[in-house]
């Protein structure tokens, strides 16, 4: 499968059986072709905790909606909207709702096992810390965590970002928040957007990777191309392609196309983007 799509309009939740008032949304996973990343939305309810554990996978995150508090790795942090973080392999981590519940969207990557037996959250013991208040990038002691605003998206313009900058993705703007700089080594997540009346030669050309990507649409939706297949998506909406599946989109909506990003395994520093029509130009060798 080169492609899948989750539409915000069919998406089931179901209750956790081991985490009291914990229920989720599986957007993609191993069903859907992925072998790198599993995607969901989560809701806890107010008060309720997922409790200390370590997996076998990083747990990154992305606050929707609510409030709430994450342990992680010796240090406490109270959780809002546009809050992000990523707790590594096998560090220790709880997460706890506050007043208001707590709706995120979910990466573990790499994907995690399905062996009969594996095990998903190991418990272990607490490792409290101080209580650094909210997440944030100018306060050297926050480690694996950050805070998102609109106000941080750069203006838009042709790509440039580790793997591939130039003008084959025009009128885009990127702001990384999930990468290695924030302690990820095998998935990256971001913030993109694509600028209104973006058509054809003025966004994304089809183009493939050496590694798995979703767009999980936070605002508007684009038309494009899924290997050969003519797509729309609009807000909510998750697209999953494949290693090499190739896409391409445009925005020709009235109002800004916002995203959020993910890549897993980590893109190579070049080699990372490959577009068929440039190759398709090369003239022959004599």
């Amino acid at each position: 499968m080169a492609y899948y799509i989750s539409r915000a309009s069919e998406r089931v939740w179901a209750e956790s059986r081991e985490v009291p008032g914990l229920r989720g949304a599986l957007l993609v996973g191993e069903e859907h072709g992925s072998h790198h990343m599993e995607v969901s939305l989560y809701e806890l309810a107010p008060g309720a905790t997922i409790g200390w554990h370590r997996s076998p996978f990083e747990d990154s995150w992305f606050v929707e909606a609510g409030t709430g508090k994450v342990c992680l790795a010796g240090l406490e942090y109270d959780l809002g909207v546009g809050d992000y973080g990523v707790a590594p392999v096998g560090v220790a981590h709880s997460l706890t709702a506050g007043d208001e519940g707590l709706r995120w969207f979910s990466v573990h990557s790499p994907k995690p096992p399905n062996y009969d037996g594996a095990r998903h959250r190991i418990a272990c013991e607490p490792l409290r810390g101080e209580n650094l208040g909210r997440p944030s990038e100018t306060d050297p002691r926050h480690r694996y965590v950050g805070h998102f605003e609109e106000s941080d998206m750069a203006p838009v313009g042709d790509i440039d970002m580790p793997g591939y900058h130039g003008p084959n993705i025009k009128n885009i703007s990127i702001r990384m928040m999930v990468d290695q700089l924030l302690g990820a080594q095998h998935h990256t997540m971001f913030s993109a957007g694509i600028a209104p009346k973006s058509g054809p030669g003025r966004a994304a050309k089809v183009h493939y990777h050496p590694f798995e990507e979703i767009y999980y649409f936070v605002n508007g939706g684009m038309s494009g191309m899924l290997d050969g297949v003519p797509e729309t998506t609009q807000t909510g909406d998750l697209v999953w392609v494949s290693t090499d599946g190739t896409h391409g989109f445009v925005n020709e909506n009235e109002e800004f196309a916002r995203w959020i990003e993910v890549q897993s395994p980590i893109p190579p520093s070049s080699e990372a983007f490959f577009f068929p029509d440039d190759w398709r130009n090369l003239p022959a060798d004599h």
